[in-house]
Formats: structure tokens, C-alpha cells, sequence
């Protein structure tokens, strides 16, 4: 388990889609919300290395129900022999957090929502950083998620399956393939036994990218 004693508040801000400085009523307000969600949550995450099989149907994470499809993925994983499987979450406790807020006022609402979207992402880096420690030899992909791209919603329960999420971090996924708790994020990262080019990422592969409203406002979600 991963400890945070605060939170990307750079990252934070611009997930709410606000410009400027912050003034003190608004820094405030980050303060009241960061102590809250840090006290809430309970970062976590599992993880699993496949060896990778490659097929006309798409790349098999063998020993798995996982079939990873799609030509964005399929590049992404270019070289690699190996990926791995990773679910990472806040734990319900900060959609307890989420709730609370917003029921208390919209923008404290938005702001702790923007929070914990900015912890998930500072899990995410912690767990790759502690787990690629263990791979000293290999050459790591960055993290490529469900709904990037080509790769469909629809592989979030294997994928949780291959890792054990819903037994050792309660993690499921709703008929509509969203994540519970929401703020958990799956992702495979690549490795390979060589240096690798470095792929598209980002805005050059999210579906969402023609209308995002990060992008609408002269931001990105990274």
C-alpha cells in the first residue's frame, strides 16, 4: 500500500478546467479537501506479468482470459515479450469523499473530484515506478488503457480477472464497463528485451479527443 501525505496541486487545478492563480478562498477550500480525500482513500494497487502471444484475433496475455485487440495496441506492444496488468485504486473511501463534498457544495465537490483524479494519477506513477524496480532488464512501454484508442471498454472484467482486483482491492466494473470505485484506473504496460520507440500517446490516441472539454479550453488532462 502506498502512503501520500498531499496531492498534485498543479495537476488538481487543471482538471477542474479553472485558469489563473488560485486566490486564498480557492487554496483554502484545496486545503480542506486534500486533508479530507487523504484521510478517505486508501491507494492501492495489484498487479500481474503475462508473457505475450500474438495472433490473427489480437495479443493473448497467456495464462488469462485477456485478449488485448485492436492496431493501437497492437503497436503500443510492438517488441514487447511481456506485459504487465495493473489496477490501481483510491478505494471506495474516496468516492465516499467525492459524495460528501458535493453534497456540501458544488464547488467543494469539484475540487475534491479534481483531487482525487490527480491522486489516482500519482498512484499509477508510484505503483509503475515501485514495480518496474523488479524489471531492471527490460524496456517499459508507458501505460496503455481501456478506451485508448482502439482498445475497447468491454476487456475491464478480464483484465480485473487476470489481476484479482474485485478480491484483493474490491474493484468491479458495471454492466457499462465503468470502473467502481470510480476513481481506479487498469492499464498495461509493455516490456520488451530492447529499447523500444517511443509511441503516441495522449491526445494522439484518446477517443475523446474531439470533444474534450480539456482541449476546448487550451488544456490537457496530462
Amino acid at each position: 500500500m502506498i502512503r501520500f501525505t498531499e496531492i498534485d496541486r498543479k495537476q488538481a487545478f487543471r482538471y477542474t478546467g479553472m485558469h489563473g492563480t488560485p486566490d486564498e478562498k480557492l487554496l483554502a477550500l484545496a486545503d480542506r479537501c486534500e486533508r479530507k480525500l487523504l484521510a478517505a482513500a486508501v491507494p492501492n494497487y495489484v498487479y500481474r506479468v503475462c508473457p505475450l502471444t500474438s495472433s490473427e484475433t489480437g495479443i493473448h496475455c497467456t495464462g488469462t482470459a485477456l485478449q488485448l485487440t485492436g492496431k493501437d495496441i497492437a503497436a503500443h506492444l510492438n517488441g514487447c515479450t511481456q506485459a504487465i496488468l495493473l489496477c490501481a485504486t483510491l478505494s471506495a473511501g474516496a468516492d465516499a469523499a467525492i459524495r460528501s463534498g458535493s453534497a456540501a457544495d458544488a464547488l467543494e465537490g469539484l475540487v475534491t473530484d479534481a483531487m482525487a483524479s490527480a491522486l489516482t494519477e500519482q498512484l499509477c506513477d508510484a505503483a509503475e515506478q515501485e514495480i518496474l524496480q523488479r524489471f531492471p532488464d527490460c524496456y517499459p512501454t508507458w501505460r496503455f488503457s481501456p478506451g485508448y484508442g482502439d482498445l475497447p471498454l468491454d476487456i475491464q472484467g478480464d483484465l480485473l480477472a487476470a489481476v484479482g482486483a474485485e478480491k484483493r482491492l474490491g474493484v468491479s466494473v458495471s454492466a457499462g464497463g465503468m470502473l467502481i470505485p470510480t476513481k481506479t484506473v487498469t492499464a498495461v504496460i509493455g516490456l520488451a528485451p530492447q529499447p523500444i520507440p517511443k509511441g503516441k500517446r495522449g491526445c494522439a490516441v484518446c477517443r475523446m479527443a474531439k470533444t474534450c472539454q480539456f482541449r476546448a479550453k487550451g488544456v490537457h488532462c496530462e
